[in-house]
């Protein structure tokens, strides 16, 4: 958004803050020192409480600020978040799809009076009573920008260079990353019946940005700032040649314009996204500048698979012929799973956790980090709507904010013979091999996922909000 800022409107001020590392002290303080005229909230369901805690600080010090939601949360339950209890007092404009960039500069002009609001893309707001949404053609478009690392490169030296020193230093040649949208959306969309449903339920789009417009920002990130680049798409391995219909040639471009590069091909320094059967087909061509493979392997018994995997994985014989091809192309994996899903059994439970501690084991020379979650009831995944069509317990909960912790802890119970609980544990259990794993040798990691707080936490947080509410 800054670089989008700083192309469109560069006499505009504009100020970065990242609420995982700067504290709600100096947050208040910011924006009463200087409160924004403009303010833009990227919203997970995990993080919403916070989003309308400092929406609310920043009404409560300018009544008159515009504030806009955007991602996943925000941008599926757009409706409920302009229509609910909070998001109708405090939120101004959501943005929906993926095409966030457009938008808010969209929005910005139209501000200012220099855009009919009716032309913004992926757009929803309220008017007349109801709520408009304004969605934006599902073609692929490869006309964004990448971000420009250094106009916060304070910031990366502060807060991020020393989370990757913690997390992933030892497996990388350079010692920085940044995060490059280099795709969004998978490949299937012109093939609506082999979508998956996390592209459907949130409305993404296949988009990529032009190879001669890449090769520039990743010579300067690489040889300039010497980062390494996470390519923060929901299928990146998926856009070459090899792949389902074989129209899109994106990385067959890439791999060329890299290796062609003086800057880039002394260097593998792509952190990138695919699923098994992707990575099968594109892994040799990406070998000269993808440094580690981002898989999601979902569950190892393929009774746990059936009908609700995402990454089509089929089961473990094709995960294992693709984990044996990255150790031979000497790829770096992280790999991430579910446990609780549908059909888990103790028995079932156990097998994951010896699965997990044995692949973490035979490939802890090639794993930065594993990361095993219970399966997330929230907005945007398959198990909310499933829930959500079925359970009216779930339709009662639904709304701007979702309590996922205690929703997740319901599908589990309807849907298999364990309770949260079980899987928590046996996360646990993984986790505590890993870290033990990657200490004694490989400098392996465990990462998990938020569901959100714990009651309690989430009581006290509400409590603030209503209080700022209040206040208004």
């Amino acid at each position: 958004m800054i670089t989008y800022q700083e192309r469109c409107f560069p006499g505009i001020d504009w100020r970065y803050m990242d609420l995982s590392h700067v504290s709600w002290t100096e947050v208040r303080a910011a924006i009463a020192a200087d409160p924004p005229d403009v303010a833009a909230l990227t919203v997970y369901t995990s993080t919403a409480l916070w989003a309308f805690i400092v929406a609310a600080e920043i009404k409560r010090v300018n009544p008159r600020a515009v504030v806009v939601f955007g991602n996943d949360h925000a941008g599926i339950l757009y409706r409920e978040t302009l229509t609910g209890r909070y998001g109708s007092r405090l939120v101004d404009f959501v943005s929906t799809g993926n095409n966030g960039p457009f938008t808010m500069m969209g929005l910005l002009y139209a501000l200012q009076g220099q855009l009919d609001l009716a032309r913004v893309p992926s757009l929803a707001y309220r008017r007349h009573g109801g709520v408009v949404s304004q969605p934006a053609p599902s073609y692929p478009i490869d006309r964004r920008l990448l971000p420009d690392y250094r106009l916060i490169e304070p910031q990366l030296e502060r807060y991020y260079d020393k989370a990757f020193e913690i997390w992933y230093a030892q497996h990388y040649h350079l010692k920085r990353m940044v995060t490059l949208p280099l795709d969004a959306g998978c490949t299937w969309g012109r093939r609506p019946g082999r979508r998956c449903k996390h592209c459907s339920i949130q409305g993404l789009t296949p988009k990529t940005t032009k190879v001669s417009a890449v090769v520039p920002v990743l010579e300067q990130v690489v040889g300039e700032l010497g980062a390494n680049v996470y390519a923060a798409g929901d299928s990146t391995f998926g856009f070459s040649r090899d792949q389902w219909s074989g129209e899109i040639g994106y990385l067959d471009e890439l791999a060329q314009a890299c290796a062609a590069s003086p800057v880039l091909r002394g260097h593998r320094f792509m952190l990138a996204y695919g699923l098994v059967f992707e990575f099968l087909r594109s892994a040799e061509l990406c070998k000269g500048f993808i440094r580690t493979w981002n898989v999601g392997l979902e569950a190892f018994d393929p009774k746990l698979l059936k009908g609700d995997s995402k990454g089509i994985n089929k089961g473990p014989d094709r995960m294992y012929e693709a984990l044996e091809l990255a150790r031979k192309l000497d790829y770096k994996l992280y790999a991430s799973g579910i446990m609780g899903l549908p059909g888990t059994t103790k028995e079932l439970l156990r097998s994951e956790v010896d699965n997990w501690l044995s692949l973490a084991e035979t490939y802890r020379d090639s794993i930065t980090t594993i990361s095993v979650a219970a399966p997330g009831v929230i907005p945007g995944s398959r198990m909310y709507w499933d829930s959500f069509n079925s359970d009216p317990e779930v339709r009662a909960a639904h709304g701007e904010i979702i309590p996922a912790r205690h929703l997740t802890e319901l599908y589990i119970r309807e849907h298999t013979d364990v309770e949260l609980a079980d899987v928590e544990a046996a996360i646990a259990e993984v986790g505590r091999g890993v870290i033990s794993l990657g200490e004694e040798h490989g400098h392996m990691k465990f990462g998990g996922y938020m569901l959100g707080g714990k009651d309690e936490d989430e009581e006290a947080e509400r409590a603030q909000l209503d209080a700022l509410c209040a206040s208004l």
